[in-house]
């Protein structure tokens, strides 16, 4: 007759009570920006572009030519300008050597008709400088959208330049989240296969309002600081980051796994030295993904049974 072999029970996991320390945190994903970033446009609208000299990608210098627009007649504008202003000036000059009254006037008149030749002029100067477009700082095209032949619109944006060399970690969390944390507040930072970094909670969005053009502004962001990024870090990198928004230490805690719950009831399977295991209510407090504050109900080094 053969052996009956009978089928062995599985033996659930049993876990200590131990004091330890309980981080409660906030996590969010971002990327590395950069802390210089601009958008690039023309002050003047209604104008041709007639040359663009970058494309997105390209490294510049501060004062570099960028984009420029057909003139037109802004510089004959200019000249002619010019001219009317010297001969009024010179007409009021033969005025002041009669002093009559007649030509007391006269020279009033010609004093208000310089002065409002040298505000068209400073008017037109100022146009023409708004036909060119050039970078407001040494860094790199992020995006450029104008084309040669496009007519201009004042104060549109046409791209953006960035500091790529200046870079901070900038983070998105959940709006429930933001209400949680504040500036100074220690961070975790995991950067691709980099590692992780700790850091400070540096500044919480400025605006929750996303932009109409779809380009990400830092003031969508969380930003932290990091003593030291990893070398090869590099505008755009993926990361992940984390804010420790509670941190209670030396509390008793078990597994989340071992607490169970029946309605508002919370409570443990303990098992005690003699291989018996009996129910125990607990009073719980903060929790983690892994861990659950005990409070009330056990004491350190008694063992729990997991589900």
């Amino acid at each position: 007759m053969p052996d009956i072999r009978i089928p062995k029970i599985s033996q659930k996991a049993e876990y200590p009570v131990k004091r330890s320390t309980l981080e409660l945190k906030v996590s969010g994903a971002g990327k590395l920006m950069s802390k210089r970033e601009e958008n690039l446009l023309f002050t003047v609208g209604n104008l041709r572009i007639a040359e663009v000299y970058v494309k997105a990608g390209d490294t510049v210098k501060k004062g570099q030519l960028l984009a420029s627009l057909d003139t037109g007649d802004i510089e004959s504008q200019i000249r002619r300008k010019e001219v009317e202003s010297e001969k009024f000036q010179l007409d009021m000059k033969d005025s002041l050597r009669i002093s009559d009254e007649g030509n007391a006037v006269m020279s009033r008149k010609q004093q208000l008709d310089i002065a409002l030749l040298k505000e068209e002029l400073a008017d037109l100067r100022s146009k023409l400088n708004g036909t060119k477009l050039v970078a407001p700082f040494a860094g790199t095209i992020v995006s450029f959208t104008a084309e040669k032949g496009d007519n201009t619109i004042g104060y549109e944006k046409i791209g953006q330049i960035a500091d790529i060399n200046s870079l901070i970690v900038a983070v998105q969390f959940s709006s429930s989240d933001l209400e949680k944390i504040a500036p100074g507040m220690e961070s975790m930072v995991g950067i691709n296969a980099a590692g992780d970094y700790a850091g400070s909670l540096k500044r919480l969005p400025l605006t929750t309002e996303e932009p109409k053009d779809g380009e990400k502004s830092l003031d969508l962001y969380t930003l932290i600081d990091l003593p030291k990024l990893p070398a090869g870090a590099a505008n755009g990198t993926p990361l992940t980051a984390s804010v420790i928004v509670e941190r209670r230490k030396d509390v008793l805690t078990i597994p989340l796994a071992a607490l169970r719950k029946q309605n508002s009831r919370n409570y443990v399977l303990v098992s005690n030295a003699d291989g018996s295991k009996g129910e125990v209510d607990v009073e719980i407090g903060v929790q983690t993904s892994t861990e659950v504050e005990i409070i009330k109900g056990l004491e350190e080094g008694q063992k729990v049974v997991g589900k």
